[in-house]
C-alpha cells in the first residue's frame, strides 16, 4: 500500500531546488519545468537527501516501470542527486584569490561569528543563519587555511552546544557535514592528503558533539542529526576506500555511546537508540560495498552485540 503523501515544507522544497539551481538532477537540462521525487519511495519521507530535483520527462523515467530494460534503483538516483548538486556547489564555489591580509581579516570575523553564535542560545533562528553564514564564507572564499579556521570554530561549538544547546548542535553537526558534502565519489572529486585530514578533523569535532550531548545536552533530536551526518561520512570512506574515515566514525559512535550510560545503567536511551541504528546501517553498506574490510565490519558487529 502507498505510503500517505505529507506536504513536503516549504523551507525543504526551497532548499533543495537552490542546491540543485532549479534544475533536473538526471538530465541536468536547463529551464525545464521540474518536480521533487521522493528517492525512497515514502511520500512521508520529507528529509532533504530523500528529495531530489527531476523534470516531467525524467520523473516518469525514474518512477516507471522501463519495460524489459532495468529500472532506476534507489541507488542510482541518489547518485545522480549527490553527483549534480556537488557540480552545482563546485560553480558556485569559484573564487578570486585572497591575500594574506584579507585572510587574516576573515579568521578574525570567523572568531566572532563563532562567539555571536554561543550567545544565541534562545535565537535559534539567528544561530542558523550564522552558521549558514560559516557555510557560505567557506563556499566563496575557502582557502586551507580559512577553512581549517571555521572547521576550528564549529569544532569549539560543538563542545559548548554539546553541553547545553542541543537546539542549535543540530545545526553545528550539519555544518559539519557540508564542509565535506562535495566528496561524492573518487570518480568525480579527488581526495587529497589534505581534504582526509580535513575529513577527519570534521569526525573528531562530531564526535565530540555527539559525546557531550549524550553526555549532559541530552538533546533528542541533536543525537539524531548527529548520527545522521556520521553516516554521511561513513559513506564517503565507503566511497573512496579511506578505512580511516571508517575508523574515525566508528570510534566516534562508541565513545558516545559510552556516555549514553551511568554506572552501567542507560541514562539517554534516544542517543543510543540513534547511534545503533546508524551503526545497523553501517554494518549494511560496508558488507555490500567494502566486504574485505573485516576488522570494521566486526567492529561494528560488537558495537551492536552491546
Amino acid at each position: 500500500m502507498p505510503s500517505a503523501r505529507i506536504r513536503i515544507p516549504t523551507k525543504v522544497e526551497a532548499e533543495i531546488l537552490f542546491r540543485s539551481d532549479h534544475t533536473c538532477s538526471v538530465c541536468r537540462t536547463r529551464y525545464k519545468d521540474v518536480q521533487l521525487h521522493h528517492i525512497d519511495g515514502n511520500h512521508s519521507n520529507n528529509d532533504a537527501d530523500n528529495l531530489i530535483v527531476v523534470c516531467l520527462d525524467c520523473h516518469s523515467r525514474v518512477t516507471g516501470t522501463r519495460g524489459l530494460g532495468k529500472a532506476y534503483t534507489v541507488g542510482e538516483v541518489q547518485r545522480y542527486k549527490r553527483n549534480w548538486e556537488a557540480s552545482v556547489r563546485a560553480t558556485r564555489s569559484a573564487h578570486r584569490s585572497v591575500s594574506s591580509k584579507r585572510q587574516k581579516q576573515l579568521i578574525s570575523q570567523i572568531d566572532l561569528i563563532v562567539c555571536e553564535i554561543l550567545a544565541c542560545k534562545k535565537d535559534i533562528a539567528r544561530a542558523g543563519q550564522l552558521l549558514d553564514l560559516l557555510y557560505e564564507l567557506n563556499l566563496w572564499r575557502g582557502s586551507r587555511q580559512i577553512t581549517n579556521s571555521i572547521v576550528e570554530g564549529l569544532r569549539h561549538l560543538a563542545l559548548m552546544t554539546g553541553l547545553g544547546s542541543p537546539r542549535i548542535s543540530g545545526r553545528v553537526a550539519e555544518t559539519l557535514w557540508q564542509v565535506c558534502w562535495h566528496f561524492v565519489g573518487p570518480e568525480d572529486v579527488r581526495m587529497n592528503k589534505h581534504d582526509l585530514a580535513l575529513v577527519l578533523d570534521c569526525i573528531d569535532a562530531l564526535g565530540t558533539l555527539a559525546e557531550f550531548n549524550c553526555m549532559i545536552g541530552h538533546g533528542r533530536d541533536a543525537a539524531a542529526i548527529t548520527a545522521e551526518q556520521l553516516e554521511n561520512f561513513f559513506r564517503v570512506g565507503l566511497w573512496y576506500g579511506k578505512q580511516r574515515i571508517a575508523n574515525g566514525v566508528i570510534k566516534a559512535c562508541e565513545e558516545a555511546r559510552k556516555e549514553c550510560y551511568t554506572r552501567n545503567k542507560i541514562d539517554f536511551r534516544p542517543g543510543l537508540t540513534s547511534l545503533r541504528k546508524s551503526a545497523r546501517k553501517m554494518r549494511r553498506w560496508s558488507i555490500k560495498e567494502q566486504p574485505t574490510w573485516r576488522k570494521q565490519i566486526r567492529r561494528v558487529e560488537r558495537f551492536l552485540e552491546l
